[in-house]
């Protein structure tokens, strides 16, 4: 007897391979039969006619892996499996919470919460990875869950928050906190290179952590250094890595940000007039194009043998913690540090200075020199308020900083300051270089998203309080019903696979990603025709449509559209041998 059997379904088996007809029987947990099977006894019986029966999605880069430990978790996480989503991999961009020693608690935290929003303190009970894992699978989860090592933390942990290279001394530190990570079962390297203070290190800080991910057969994940107009530098630091290193490399949230160095007018006006022409006259202009030759370098490494993939948010506008727009010097130390450095007056000229004349440049390790100096490339209204942690600063939620120092009698620059002392630093902004769900910055990523070694993300920051990304609740769905049925740039058995088989044989997650007997039971059943989004900047939290029946490990998570939320069925992931 089969616990659940799926009938008449259509499968997309993750493949690739063209979708057939056939019926699913799941017993214990995986998959014990897939074929005719009308005639079979079963507990439950879903009828999956006119339906694709799919792998469940694997979402390849998360921060989810903050909320696990949470009592409600599977509350704040229930809009990942209402949209088809039964396993992700979190600790990215050099942020993870798994490793904590005792002796950089304090900094290591205090880092952390700025992109999680809230105190920490209470919920941190372990120390290594292996007590995080072992925790968060005895509370139970709601689906199925792979972390990763973040650079940025075990470099707090070896050196503290320090504007230098590592010392000889930090750097063996640092190694040696890496191999206890991928002895304990984290799937590589996540770094944020980017971010201070990632954006620290240099090369070879990068490959002595490449050759203990060689060790384990590890992967090296990169939030790039740059993606503007030294992409291609930041694209060959990790190729580099991967290639020396023998390891492979992932490329997170891969996407271009036009800059022209001493032409920041010329640039800003370029983008808006574009947005202007496609939106308004309906002109088709192929923005996509300028990513193409990223796609190239990115081909021409695979053909010489570095096994390298990336992912992208389908999403106009991208998020992350609002300490990232000022320049490194200004995070040194501690937070607290940092946060009495934003009262003085003087600081506060300084750095503003810096952010309207400085320029980006290589290897943007110095000074105001950082890559991410999107005030600079955009413009005061390039950033919006995403998510503070107090309720009186919640009407700011979704505005500019313009708009928010209007109304308040302030500078943007001021408003940015005065709110992170306020929200002691946990504070989130979207950034976008035109306005939020603009169709032209978007097509600016279609080339990648239809490329065969891309596989969309969530990018996934979820917090109890404040405005999500509406790509928290319709990734999956939106990527298929804008490629597959608006465009029909990619077929569904493509599209399938960018979701469910090429993330796990990435990230090398054993049988999970294609529907075949003997593999675990995560399914999602889907209506193609009603599948779509109808979430939005102004209002994200919308669950998306056509999403029936969810299955994790064989557990019914979603079922005829409704959400169980008793159903813990997840799994702490370990790299498959």
């Amino acid at each position: 007897m089969f616990d659940t059997v799926i009938l008449n379904g259509t499968i997309a088996d993750g493949t690739g391979k063209p979708c057939y007809n056939a019926d699913i029987g799941i017993r214990e947990g995986e998959i014990a039969e897939i074929g005719a099977l009308g005639n079979a006894a079963a507990k439950k019986v879903v009828d999956a006619s006119n339906k694709i029966v799919a792998p469940g999605f694997i979402d390849i880069h998360s921060h989810a892996d903050f909320v696990l430990p949470e009592e409600k978790h599977n509350e704040i996480l229930k809009p990942l499996v209402m949209q088809g989503i039964t396993t992700f991999i979190g600790g990215n961009c050099g942020f993870s919470c798994c490793f904590i020693p005792p002796d950089k608690r304090g900094a290591i935290l205090a880092h952390l919460e700025n992109l999680n929003g809230q105190s920490m303190d209470q919920l941190v009970c372990w120390e290594t990875p292996a007590e995080y894992m072992e925790l968060v699978q005895k509370k139970g989860m709601l689906l199925n869950a792979g972390i990763l090592a973040g650079h940025g933390t075990l470099r707090i942990a070896a050196s503290g928050l320090v504007t230098r290279v590592l010392t000889v001394e930090e750097q063996k530190l640092l190694e040696r906190y890496l191999d206890t990570c991928m002895e304990m079962g984290c799937f590589g390297l996540s770094t944020g290179l980017q971010y201070f203070p990632g954006l620290q290190s240099d090369q070879d800080e990068l490959l002595g952590c490449g050759k203990v991910l060689r060790k384990y057969g590890g992967i090296f994940t990169s939030h790039l250094r740059s993606y503007s107009h030294t992409l291609d530098n930041a694209l060959d630091e990790v190729f580099q890595v991967g290639q020396r290193s023998d390891i492979p490399v992932q490329i997170s949230h891969l996407y271009w940000q036009p800059y022209t160095k001493g032409l920041t007018g010329v640039t800003k006006a370029a983008i808006q007039a574009g947005s202007f022409l496609y939106n308004r006259l309906r002109i088709p202009i192929p923005i996509e194009k300028g990513l193409e030759p990223k796609l190239k370098l990115i081909e021409r490494k695979r053909e010489e043998g570095l096994q390298v993939t990336f992912d992208l948010v389908p999403s106009s506008q991208g998020f992350t913690e609002l300490f990232a727009f000022l320049p490194p010097y200004a995070s040194e130390g501690s937070k607290g540090q940092a946060l009495e450095r934003l009262k003085d007056r003087a600081f506060r000229k300084k750095v503003l200075w810096d952010i309207e004349n400085v320029e980006p440049v290589w290897p943007h390790r110095d000074g105001a020199t950082w890559s991410f100096n999107y005030l600079k490339m955009t413009g005061w209204n390039g950033l919006r308020v995403m998510a503070v942690a107090s309720d009186h600063n919640r009407w700011m939620e979704g505005k500019t900083f313009p708009e928010i120092g209007k109304a308040i009698g302030k500078e943007p620059f001021d408003v940015i300051c005065d709110l992170l002392i306020e929200e002691n630093g946990q504070v989130m902004v979207f950034h976008t270089p035109t306005r939020p769900d603009d169709p032209f910055t978007f097509r600016s990523m279609w080339s990648g998203f239809t490329h065969p070694l891309s596989m969309p993300s969530t990018d996934t920051i979820l917090r109890p309080v404040g405005r999500p990304a509406q790509v928290y609740y319709d990734c999956f769905p939106r990527f298929i019903d804008i490629f597959v049925k608006q465009e029909k740039l990619l077929s569904l058995e493509e599209a399938i696979r960018k979701c469910t088989s090429l993330p796990a044989a990435t990230m090398k997650i054993g049988k999970r990603g294609t529907l075949e007997k003997g593999n675990y039971a995560d399914i999602v059943i889907f209506d193609l025709a009603r599948l779509g989004s109808r979430a939005t900047f102004e209002n994200p939290a919308v669950y998306p449509t056509g999403i029936d029946h969810v299955f994790v490990n064989g557990k019914p998570v979603v079922s005829e559209g409704e959400f169980n939320k008793e159903t813990l069925a997840g799994m702490m992931l370990r790299p498959a041998s």
